[in-house]
């Protein structure tokens, strides 16, 4: 308990290190922006406080795009006058209840991947990129995954379910 506690105390004192030397020297936040796929590829010279960084900004920006894509969801469905009342709060029931066991899914696929030696605690510094890997990945897919209730499915569409078709949603702007 002791080693690992000092072991994360280096690592959070590496981590401070880093990000207060010269800006040249600090991974930023527009790194990962500038990139439209914010893939997560350090490059073979990258230090292991650069690795953990640039993988944990990754996941941010993905995060925050789920996120931004969940609001504008809400916010169309909100305005929208496509069923009754009784459907519409269904909807945002099911929407929220959708976003909650994808949050559950995922922690749990983390914790089955690397379960923790003790409680809240991993052994080795290159196990937070691994972690960060399998967040990435799901919040690109959950993202892409909300892009039909955001985009619309296709006019003629048969199957898009509770997606407004794209017509509608372009209805929808004409008339703000």
């Amino acid at each position: 308990m002791k080693l690992t506690t000092s072991l994360l105390i280096g690592f959070c004192t590496l981590a401070l290190t880093a990000c207060s030397s010269p800006a040249k020297k600090c991974p930023k936040q527009e790194k990962v922006v500038a990139n439209n796929t914010a893939e997560f590829d350090p490059g073979p010279e990258a230090d292991q406080a650069t690795i953990n960084m640039d993988s944990y900004d990754a996941v941010q920006y993905w995060k925050q795009k789920m996120n931004a894509r969940l609001k504008s969801i809400e916010k169309i469905y909100e305005r929208a006058d496509w069923t009754t009342p009784a459907h519409k709060t269904r909807f945002f029931n099911n929407l929220d209840a959708s976003q909650k066991a994808f949050e559950a899914y995922l922690k749990a696929q983390v914790e089955l991947q690397y379960p923790k030696a003790e409680e809240d605690e991993w052994w080795g510094s290159g196990i937070p990129p691994c972690i960060n890997l399998i967040y990435l990945k799901h919040y690109k897919n959950r993202y892409n995954e909300l892009g039909l209730w955001e985009k619309g499915s296709p006019d003629g569409e048969m199957c898009g379910g509770s997606a407004l078709t794209q017509w509608d949603l372009e209805e929808m702007r004409k008339s703000k």
